[in-house]
Parts: C-alpha cells; structure tokens; sequence
C-alpha cells in the first residue's frame, strides 16, 4: 500500500509542476502577444499566471457583472484566465454595435475541446459560424421564418388545450404539466412524436445529457481545454472525471441525433409516419444522391430546436405562474380583456392577438423580467477589434449580459417593477417596442423566436381564460408564501417549484376544454412543411 502512495506521488507532483510550468509559458506567450498599445477594457485586477480566475462567478453571473459596470463605471469589462479573454456588455448600445453592426466578426462561437470531444458541436446554437452552420441556418428558416408560423399553430393549440385538461384533472401536478407542453411542441414539429409524461426515455436521456455537461461549459471547467492531449486519456486513470463524462454524453447526443431519424425513416416506408420535418423531408429526398448529407443536417437541426425550445418555454411558463399567483391584479386585467374581447363561449384563438393588447404585452414583460436566457449564449470574435478606445483581441469571448440590459433606467423606467402597461401606449396600443433580448443578438439570434412566441402567448392567453391562480392554503387555511428564488442552470434560469392553487373559473370552461380536447383528438394532424 505504501509503495503504491509512493509511486502515485511520484507520478502526480511531477506532472502538476510541468502543467503549472506550461500554464506558466502559456500565459507568457499569450501576454506577449496581446502586448498592444490600446488597454482591455475596465475590469478586476488580474493575478500572476491565472489572472481572473478566481473573480469570475460560480452561480447566476449577471448581477455580479451588473455590478462590476457600477464599480468600473464601465458597460463594457473585461476580465480573462490562462489565456481566455472575456468581455461582458452591459448595455444594448454596445450590444447591437458589436454584435449586429460587426456581425462578421462577433458571430462564431466559443467550442472548447472538451465540448467538441462531447459533441456538441453539432448543435447549430453552438456551431462555428461557416459554410456548415449556413447550411443548417438555411434549412432552419425554411421553417421558422414568420411566415409559416401558421404550419406551427395546430400543433401549438392542441398541446396548449391537453395542458388545460391536465390541469383540470391534476391541478397539483403544474410544474410537470407545463414541462410536457414545453417538450411535446419541438418533438411533434419536428419528428411527429407525441410525449405523454416526463417519463419517455428520450426526455429522460436528453435530461441526462443537459445534467452530465452543463458543468463543463465553462472554458477553466477542465484542463482538456487547455491541454487536448489529456482528451485521450482512459476513464479509467484515476482523476480524468472529465473523460467519462464526455464519452457518456458523446454517445447520448449520438442516439438523440440518429435514432428519431431512423424511427421516422422506418414510418415513412411502413406507411404509418405523422407529418413532420423529418418525415416531409424523407418522403421528399429519400433516394436522391443528396439525402445522407441532408438528412445528417435534418437530424442536427431537429435536436438543436429541440434543446433549445424545450427549456427556454420551461423556464418562461414558469415564471409566467409565480407572477399569476404573486400579482392577482395582473391577473384580472388579464381576464377582463379576454372576457371582453373573447366572451366566455369559446377558448381564445392565434387570430385574437391582435384585439388582446394587454396579454401581448404580458408576453414581453415576461420575458424582460425573467429572460430565460439572462446571458446570451457567448459569441466569439473572429479578429483583433477595437472599440471605444479598448482592445479587443481575437477568440474573445464576449457575453451579453441581457438581465443588465432589461434594467437600463434609459429603456424601462421603473426596470425592477413587472409591469406590462409599459408596452401599452396613451391610446390603448401596443408599443412598437417589440424587441424580446433574450432571443439574442445578430446573426447568432434565435432561430425560433417566432414559435416560442406563439406559444408562450397561447399558453398565457388560455390559462387566463380559463383558470384563476391562488397561493396554497396550509392546514389552518392560511397562504403558503411562495419565493421569489429563481436559480441559474447552465445558461438557463429556472423558477424554483411552488405550490399553488388552480380553479377552473366556470362550469363553462370546463366544458369548453373538455369538447375541444375530444374534438382535436378525432382530427387528422395537418401538414407541417
């Protein structure tokens, strides 16, 4: 036994002294290169060797870096580590200048090895910008783009109204009712699959997936991303973690990928596929010399909408309820304008958007208040930059801090207080502020900004329509107070569980949502390309 402490010792003391000796060079190197005459921009003091390693945030980062623009008195920081530079925007002026108006050069994505190594380069959120995130891009928007957001809504209406039935039945179960919405509406667009509960082993492995990786998105996570060499070495050396976690996510996003494609070919030949992306696109393309490399980018596009929808709906709805039941004003007003506009004889419709202001405007203050994304997915600049008299140097990585953003005094007087009139002018009409930040930025924006819209606007509009939400009553009768905590997972925000009460507000409703739901199940699913 103590030979072998021995021999472990003097295996690992030499090896960590060469790293911290090439950490060291490396950083020398780096220094010397980006030796220029123009400075960073303001930021922490850097330490010898790791510099800022130890200011950037282990949680929620955005009201740390909203904070250092107050300390630095700067919208733009910057701050690196061992060899990283990141740069921070505090503020949409120097967002859109960066981000939209040099487009060309603030549009890749950061991949570091480890994330490669997992797969995740064939996410299209994540992908270089170049010829194969083009490709995907462009076969995106043949889907997305505005004008076919009418291809989306039966979908969208039907899994909203199952919702309303669930909650019928199963008011206490909210949180898993509002997930299976969120996750049913990309998998039924896009492969035709239909999810009955959280247990379908494709949400279970793509949870899975989310849990395993999210910790190595940071660059300073692993030292693989600083050293690809050490990728190669077994799972099984004592210490390399990392290497089991990236060979159990590389296989899961291979089955996420592959098999659904493989399930939807076997329907399309049997006769029995439901319409959607996927089978459209193999019932037009099976057989030409162009299929495998289509389909390969079919697949990828289908799991990228899926991750990327899935969890930014989850997320909004369920801030959508703790505002329900924290605000019973915003509530009412709600409700008197559907009752108003709509009646109380049928459920609202895509069509009565533009009659219901004030819901429209509910769905943009949702999303300023608690964007599901509070920091952008990070660009990357292509080439050394200058800008306000900083340096920017190439393979920055440069985030937009979209919470900061939303609480620009400039922009939303009163930015800590929820309130949807501020999208409402004197005259009862909406704003023409229709920008929602958490989508993104330049060419890197949301792909599926518009669908995630008419989702979350029908789920807002029909729960209102339909139900009234309460704080839980304890034993004695009394509220159970609900907190305002929300936690930051990866690059998503999430609304901690609470309980709350769900009454359906008339006998009427219930029917409603009763006839709709056997109704809709009897219909023949429409075609979605």
């Amino acid at each position: 036994m103590a030979d072998s402490v021995s021999s472990t010792i003097s295996v690992t003391f030499p090896f960590i002294g060469a790293i911290l000796a090439i950490v060291a060079f490396k950083r020398f190197t780096v220094w010397w290169k980006d030796s220029k005459p123009l400075p960073y921009p303001p930021g922490p003091k850097p330490l010898p060797i790791v510099e800022n390693m130890f200011d950037f945030p282990k949680g929620d980062p955005t009201i740390c870096y909203y904070n250092w623009g107050k300390k630095y008195n700067s919208d733009i920081l910057h701050a690196s580590s061992l060899g990283f530079h990141v740069v921070v925007l505090n503020s949409l002026e120097d967002a859109e200048e960066l981000l939209e108006k040099r487009a060309s050069n603030y549009s890749d994505r950061l991949m570091t090895p480890v994330l490669e190594l997992m797969g995740v380069g064939s996410n299209m959120a994540m992908m270089h910008h170049g010829p194969t995130w083009r490709k995907h891009r462009r076969i995106a928007q043949q889907h997305f783009r505005l004008d076919m957001m009418s291809a989306h809504e039966p979908i969208q209406a039907r899994r909203v109204h199952i919702m309303l039935k669930a909650l019928l039945d199963d008011p206490d179960n909210l949180f898993n009712h509002h997930k299976v919405l969120s996750l049913s509406i990309p998998l039924e667009f896009m492969y035709g699959y239909d999810i009955k509960s959280l247990d379908d082993s494709y949400i279970v492995n793509a949870q899975k997936m989310i849990e395993l990786s999210s910790k190595y998105f940071n660059p300073d996570s692993t030292l693989i991303n600083f050293f690809p060499i050490l990728g190669k070495i077994p799972a099984w050396v004592p210490g390399a973690s990392a290497q089991g976690v990236v060979a159990a996510v590389r296989e899961i996003i291979h089955d996420l990928v592959t098999e659904p494609m493989e399930m939807v070919k076997d329907a399309v030949n049997n006769g029995t596929a439901v319409p959607s992306v996927l089978s459209d696109f193999i019932e037009a393309k099976q057989g030409t010399p162009e299929f495998e490399d289509e389909a390969k980018i079919v697949s990828e596009l289908a799991f990228t909408i899926y991750g990327a929808a899935s969890d930014t709906i989850i997320s909004a709805l369920a801030a959508l309820f703790y505002i329900l039941v924290t605000r019973p004003d915003i509530q009412k007003k709600g409700q008197e304008e559907i009752d108003r506009v709509v009646g109380m004889e049928r459920l609202p419709q895509f069509g009565d958007r533009a009659l219901l202001p004030y819901t429209d405007a509910l769905y943009r203050e949702l999303l300023r208040f608690y964007p599901p994304t509070p920091m952008a997915v990070p660009h990357r600049v292509k080439e050394d930059d200058t800008y306000k008299g900083y340096f920017i140097p190439k393979g920055t990585i440069v985030s937009a801090n979209v919470w900061a953003m939303t609480r620009d005094e400039n922009l939303y007087p009163d930015p800590h207080v929820f309130k949807p009139e501020r999208f409402i002018n004197e005259n009862g009409e909406l704003t023409n502020d229709a920008r929602v930040l958490t989508y993104g930025f330049g060419r890197r924006i949301c792909i599926g900004k518009y669908s995630a819209s008419a989702t979350l606007w029908m789920t807002i509009v029909s729960v209102l329509a339909c139900f009234n939400f309460s704080k839980a009553k304890d034993a004695d009768g009394k509220d159970i107070e609900i907190s305002d905590e929300f936690k930051f997972f990866a690059v998503i925000t999430h609304k901690t569980p609470f309980k709350c009460a769900i009454t359906p507000r008339s006998e009427v409703v219930r029917r409603l949502v009763e006839e709709v739901v056997a109704a809709e199940k009897l219909k023949p699913q429409g075609n979605v390309a």
